[in-house]
């Protein structure tokens, strides 16, 4: 629960976790010898009972390795590929053979191919291999644009905001003029509020450069005539 909603503590845990394996390790192969040294010792002069013992606890003892090893390989493929060496000593059984390592292989691949996927639908992130994500780009609206570009000047270039856009969509704001005179509180309800403010931002400055721009495009009304008096010295006056 703890980790669903912060996911950067699994990270930084990580050698700790793997202390923890490690340890997990060390614990089965001392029991393993502590209870092979323990049947040694009591039927050590025994040797047929000690021999039945042996084989039984042998037989076990293989038998949970194999088991276990197919396991990892087969549900946890990825992990078992990128294990350490030692590691994977300990359950050997699945890469003893060329046809079962090239297995995990393909499996490993396909599952970090599906790991991918979720992460990037998790953290509503775009993902530059996916063709869904390039045409979502490719076509968008002035309000997409306007979030894009607003999350591209945060840092966030990388996230999928289509989400914001269809619930601004859904309130019939699909032009980005139509957001002008919305504050950054209004915003916020249909974004996260750094993104509002961003966004609140790249409509001032748009307000800014539109109105520049009208100011000097070269005409200009006269306000007591119906007509326009040029400011290009090329063209001949009417």
């Amino acid at each position: 629960i703890f980790s669903g909603s912060n996911r950067q503590w699994v990270f930084g845990s990580r050698k700790l976790l793997a202390f923890i394996i490690t340890l997990l390790c060390c614990v089965f192969i001392l029991t393993v010898l502590g209870v092979g040294l323990g049947i040694y010792s009591k039927l050590a002069p025994l040797w047929t009972e000690f021999t039945i013992a042996f084989s039984f606890f042998l037989t076990i003892v293989v038998y949970g390795i194999y088991t276990t090893s197919n396991l990892a390989a087969e549900e946890a493929s990825l992990e078992y590929y990128h294990f350490p060496l030692w590691f994977k000593s300990l359950l050997p059984f699945p890469m003893l053979k060329s046809g079962g390592r090239q297995r995990i292989r393909e499996a490993a691949e396909k599952r970090a191919k599906e790991l991918r996927t979720r992460a990037y639908q998790e953290r509503t992130m775009l993902n530059p291999n996916d063709s869904a994500s390039k045409s979502r780009r490719a076509n968008i609206s002035s309000v997409g644009a306007l979030l894009r570009r607003a999350a591209d000047s945060i840092g966030r270039g990388d996230f999928d905001v289509s989400k914001y856009e269809g619930c601004l969509e859904e309130d019939w704001y699909n032009d980005a003029d139509d957001l002008k005179k919305m504050s950054v509180d209004v915003l916020s309800k249909y974004m996260p509020r750094r993104l509002a403010e961003e966004v609140h931002i790249h409509l001032k400055v748009g307000t800014m450069n539109v109105r520049s721009s009208s100011f000097g495009a070269g005409f200009f009304e006269d306000e007591g005539r119906d007509r326009k008096v040029s400011w290009n010295t090329n063209e001949e006056s009417d």
